[in-house]
């Protein structure tokens, strides 16, 4: 119980991360199976089941909670302060993961390898497609006036930054500051502003639920070749990460 908590801390970490995915971190502390057929396969499994995968992902959650909200302002302090730094930490916990995730599989198989550019195409057109439509923050303010519209953007930032948390190597919080929400959501989280942090839960539960539940039945009936769909994905980003270095 204690090492899923810990696992669920370094993932909350790791979600509050520009750049880095909180997937990729499920792999690396092998938990990612389990984690997407808790989430996915909740709703429909029989009571029994139910225990077992709610005792397992509280635990997680719990952990990610704690994460979140005790890291959160560490980590952009850190970031402030020692991006390049932070940056490499963040790579060197990441790059063990290939080996592990490929750990059985035939990587030079033809449709392996089919499925190994596919992810790299995949998070390639992904990357083109965010610098083309990253806008500026707005940073909304305690005092701000809360409207609907701004909930229904935050229900449906909820829905896709909880996909990119489940897909290895495709960060929610990416994709939370090319909506023009992660400082808010930085905000909300350490002033406790309930009601945002409500509607963007209830629609970050909603994408877990949903992406998970793929994958899930990916892994399953398509193991091998999701895996290395993942893999290249991983790589990508990893390349993606390591170019801000160098500005």
């Amino acid at each position: 119980m204690f090492k899923n908590f810990l696992k669920g801390i370094v993932i909350g970490i790791a979600n509050v991360l520009p750049g880095v995915s909180g997937g990729t971190l499920a792999v690396v502390l092998n938990i990612y199976d389990k984690l997407t057929e808790a989430v996915g396969n909740f709703l429909t499994a029989p009571m029994s089941k139910k225990i077992e995968y709610a005792k397992f992902l509280s635990q997680i959650g719990l952990g990610a909670v704690v994460g979140i909200v005790v890291f959160a302002g560490v980590i952009s302090k850190m970031y402030g302060l020692y991006p390049k730094g932070t940056t490499v930490a963040f790579l060197l916990l990441i790059i063990p993961s290939i080996p592990v995730i490929l750990k059985g599989e035939k990587f030079f198989k033809k449709d392996n390898l089919i499925a190994f550019l596919g992810g790299v195409i995949f998070t390639g057109i992904f990357i083109y497609v965010t610098k083309i439509f990253a806008g500026e923050e707005i940073v909304r303010t305690s005092e701000s006036v809360f409207t609907f519209s701004y909930g229904i953007k935050l229900f449906f930032c909820g829905l896709v930054a909880a996909g990119a948390m489940v897909i290895p190597g495709i960060s929610g919080s990416l994709l939370l500051m090319i909506l023009g929400e992660y400082y808010n959501i930085l905000g909300y989280i350490k002033s406790f502003n309930i009601v945002p942090l409500g509607v963007f839960a209830i629609g970050t539960a909603i994408g877990l639920v949903l992406v998970s539940k793929g994958i899930n039945i990916l892994l399953n009936r398509y193991r091998s070749y999701t895996l290395n769909f993942i893999v290249g994905i991983i790589i990508v980003s990893l390349i993606q990460i390591a170019e801000t270095l160098f500005v």
